[in-house]
């Protein structure tokens, strides 16, 4: 294996991702040498945001050049992207997903090459700000030695913190990202649809909710997920829940089966933090009564 304070790195795939992982690599000083995308002037407006790097013309190219490629294409393109490319033994070849094993890299580990997972627990927005937003971040990662030991000592140098994920756990570490991630955009929009229906403009429905979002976010961070509850379950107030549930049966109940499940998670979390349990049994039949009617 070369010595990898000179490994040079390219990226295939520059994406939200790609670009994000691309730019914050050449900041901490890794040399990012070439990028490639199937649009190539996607590729380009990121290569001249890093010196001394260039767009390659095909991504064989940037396989030959390079000691580290990194595979940041979809995940559903992952494999068959690794499969058409000839590695080179010594080399390595690392995906960016959080979804898959190491499994979609077998062309490029039969080939002599090194491979790893290296996901980022973040989302990006394709602006110019995506490449700080990794510093804080976990980084998910499955690899064997020696390239564990280089992609953990990378997530530390990116300002994030590496986590060993491997087997069957990356799926429930993927699902776990989702909750935290894409669950809390679909319950934004499940608040603002219901604003909606309150006769609130869509873009003032879902810019009224940010700040109470936001401020969520930032309590969780500060204080942890049972402190950071607030609310009717978090106060023992049966009576909002109950006249929760009756407002929602009338005009959303496709919503009541949502409300009812996060409603038993959050008594859960309530719990923890003092509610009795008297009072948590009463919140919960409401919800399940409801249900039932």
């Amino acid at each position: 294996m070369p010595d990898t304070t000179r490994w040079r790195v390219g990226l295939i795939g520059t994406g939200r991702l790609g670009s994000a992982l691309a730019v914050a690599l050449a900041r901490r000083g890794e040399p990012v040498l070439v990028v490639f995308d199937r649009e190539s002037e996607r590729a380009g407006a990121l290569a001249r945001r890093i010196p001394g790097c260039s767009v390659a013309a095909s991504a064989q190219d940037v396989v030959d050049s390079c000691d580290l490629v990194f595979l940041t294409v979809p995940d559903d393109l992952i494999e068959a992207t690794c499969s058409a490319l000839r590695w080179r033994p010594g080399t390595a070849a690392v995906h960016c997903s959080g979804a898959h094993g190491l499994d979609v890299l077998e062309p490029a580990r039969r080939a002599g090459a090194w491979i790893g997972g290296f996901h980022p627990v973040q989302t990006f927005a394709g602006t110019e700000a995506d490449a700080e937003r990794l510093a804080g971040c976990v980084f998910g990662i499955e690899a064997g030695e020696p390239l564990r030991a280089y992609l953990e000592e990378l997530a530390y140098r990116l300002g994030g913190y590496p986590l060993a994920v491997e087997g069957s756990n990356r799926v429930l570490y993927h699902a776990a990202a989702v909750f935290a991630s894409n669950a809390v955009v679909t319950l934004a929009a499940v608040a603002a649809r219901i604003w909606q229906e309150l006769r609130l403009p869509a873009e003032q429905a879902t810019r009224g909710l940010a700040p109470l979002m936001r401020t969520t976010v930032e309590n969780i961070e500060r204080l942890g997920t049972a402190q950071a509850l607030t609310g009717p379950v978090a106060r023992g107030d049966v009576e909002t829940v109950r006249r929760h549930v009756s407002a929602l049966a009338g005009r959303f109940p496709e919503l009541l089966g949502l409300y009812r499940e996060i409603t038993r998670q959050t008594v859960a979390l309530a719990e923890q933090r003092g509610l009795d349990r008297v009072t948590a049994q009463a919140i919960l039949e409401a919800v399940e009564t409801a249900q039932e009617s």
